[in-house]
């Protein structure tokens, strides 16, 4: 069992008046029932209760969750060709221009799938490049432990104790994890060199199947997600975070699989056969309801 907080206000704006969205349990550990509250200013949502921050690596340790996805086949060939595609959307074609080197930091890298396409971005453009990778655990990833990787991993105390200066750091599906996003956001903007990008992405609570799936909807991941954002709420925590949003957009990525395993009990990944095949129709009707399952943000510091 996890020991928890009750929160009585919103921990993005501090407002008190909060309303009850849903009760849904932990499907991955079975922890217990958790709640999803809404902030009436800011239009956050957060779990509540929610793991004490020392209980959050406990979530984690043991790198079998679903954030450490078991990739089989063409699968892993497939998400290197979607990170790829979103590095250079995400980078653009001169970000690499006039920097002797270009420094790069994955903050909460999982099994170092990102860290590893950034060092594919760089090679391909035959640039240096230092990149950084950042997690829980004391030791790296096996892709990132791996000769050649060329990523430099730290824990995240080690980090915290050194964090270094960066032109680009990607938090992408870790904010949402983070019991201080205000906190977190402030102790990036500050490493990040002038001009550097802070790139942001979120699962988005507004999506058409968080409304189909309630409670089972996977992007909820309770309780390791403890902030449920929509447009709204991503942009106010940068913004209140001293930092600038220069863009917001509607992403995608998939959940139907997970989500259909926690309705039904089985075990479904997001990754596997009736995910991926379910992924097409995903997009679809999200589209059409002018929503997605994802925000991707990117902001700078001020100044």
């Amino acid at each position: 069992m996890l020991r928890t907080e009750t929160l009585a206000s919103c921990p993005i704006c501090g407002e008190t008046k909060l309303q009850r969205l849903l009760t849904a349990p932990d499907h991955e550990s079975h922890t217990g029932e958790y709640g999803i509250d809404e902030c009436a200013a800011c239009a956050a949502a957060f779990t509540n209760p929610r793991p004490l921050e020392s209980e959050l690596p406990k979530l984690y340790e043991g790198r079998d969750t679903t954030d450490f996805p078991r990739l089989d086949g063409i699968v892993p060939k497939l998400r290197d060709f979607a990170i790829d595609h979103y590095l250079a959307g995400q980078l653009g074609a001169d970000s690499l221009a006039g920097r002797a080197t270009f420094s790069a930091l994955d903050f909460g890298c999982g099994d170092g799938a990102l860290a590893r396409g950034i060092v594919r971005f760089a090679r391909a453009r035959a640039s240096a490049l230092q990149v950084t990778a950042v997690d829980f655990h004391a030791g790296a990833p096996p892709a990132l432990a791996a000769p050649g990787a060329d990523v430099r991993y730290q824990s995240q105390q080690e980090w915290m104790d050194k964090p270094g200066r960066y032109d680009a750091i990607f938090l992408r599906h870790v904010l949402e994890h983070h019991p201080q996003p205000l906190r977190l956001l402030g102790d990036l903007a500050a490493t990040l060199n002038p001009g550097g990008r802070l790139f942001i992405e979120v699962p988005n609570r507004r999506s058409t199947w968080a409304r189909v799936f309630g409670p089972a909807y996977s992007g909820y991941y309770l309780p390791r997600h403890l902030l449920h954002f929509d447009a709204k709420s991503l942009r106010g925590a940068i913004e209140r975070a001293g930092m600038a949003c220069i863009s917001l957009r509607f992403a995608h990525t998939p959940l139907l699989g997970r989500s259909l395993g926690y309705l039904s009990g089985r075990d479904i990944g997001n990754t596997g056969l009736l995910g991926l095949a379910s992924y097409p129709l995903q997009v679809a009707v999200d589209a059409v309801a002018r929503t997605s399952s994802t925000l991707r943000a990117i902001a700078t510091a001020h100044g």
